[in-house]
């Protein structure tokens, strides 16, 4: 049986306004949740801390 699971992008990005985290290939010029024009912060994992992959929980 194929797995019909869609496929996650794999970068977290975070609100400077709000802090929503959303994890999408790039950011979106406004904020989903907050509904401002904010700049959004890469907060995905690159260390191996945390296995270079997924949310850095560190920065969250």
């Amino acid at each position: 049986m194929a797995d019909t699971k869609p496929l996650l992008p794999d970068t977290f990005w975070k609100c400077s306004n709000c802090g929503n985290t959303i994890q999408v290939d790039r950011p979106p010029q406004t904020c989903p949740v907050c509904g401002q024009q904010c700049q959004f912060i890469n907060v995905t994992c690159y260390t191996p801390d945390c296995g270079f992959t997924g949310l850095d929980q560190r920065l969250k």
